[in-house]
């Protein structure tokens, strides 16, 4: 059984003993320090940072590489977590929190916000990146609830809000939306569904899928109206 080193005892000035590769993963290495194992390190940032058997390091170092290594980890999974879909910088934050599982009691408090830091700098490389952006998010929301699912106003502007997205940035993103037509053009396909059901049935049974949909009570009325005319 390999003995870790508490990082807190280190004295001002240590030696790494050793570097070997992880069993599970090649692509990671065990840093030793006086004998007894200290920390896990990416071999992208060991090689960065030049380590090296026989190298002195201060507990300074220690902490900083610590902290460059989680801060590695968790822009990976975030990158990973945007290549299936754009996110908000809300969805982010909590899949990483998630992932920290920082209600698990073992972990102290400093430990807590030294993750919560290292969530920081990765939103903070993420928006550098240009791959992070609430505007841009919140149009391709908007964008894809009105190609494909035709929802309304109200809806899309109840799951950006879920989403984190700022209330301005909604209002900004939803002017000029035609609720109008869409609601029209979801409810005439859904009338099909319904060609059994009389006039006051329809009404009823339209008027509760546009509300699923998110549409305003006034939007639904004069689409409903409209319709039913045409009956």
């Amino acid at each position: 059984m390999v003995r870790a080193l508490s990082i807190d005892i280190i004295e001002s000035m240590a030696t790494i003993t050793d570097i070997s590769p992880q069993k599970k993963d090649q692509k990671r290495f065990n840093i030793f320090i006086d004998g007894a194992f200290a920390f896990g390190i990416s071999a992208d940032l060991r090689f960065e940072k030049k380590l090296k058997t026989g190298q002195t390091i201060s507990e300074k170092d220690v902490k900083s590489l610590i902290a460059a290594d989680q801060i590695e980890r968790l822009l990976n999974k975030a990158l990973k977590f945007l290549s299936f879909r754009p996110r908000s910088e809300q969805e982010i934050r909590v899949y990483l929190l998630r992932r920290g599982k920082l209600k698990d009691i073992e972990k102290s408090e400093s430990e807590k916000k030294e993750y919560e830091k290292s969530i920081d700098e990765v939103i903070l490389k993420l928006r550098g990146f240009s791959y992070l952006d609430d505007k841009e998010f919140a149009s391709w929301w908007l964008d894809q609830r009105t190609k494909y699912k035709l929802s309304g106003g109200y809806l899309i502007k109840s799951e950006l809000i879920q989403k984190g997205v700022d209330k301005e940035i909604i209002k900004e993103i939803l002017d000029g939306l035609d609720e109008e037509k869409m609601a029209l053009e979801v409810a005439k396909k859904k009338t099909i569904s319904y060609k059994r059901l009389n006039k006051e049935e329809l009404r009823i049974k339209l008027g509760q899928f546009l509300a699923r949909r998110g549409f305003n009570w006034s939007t639904i009325k004069k689409v409903v109206d409209t319709l039913l005319k045409n009956q």
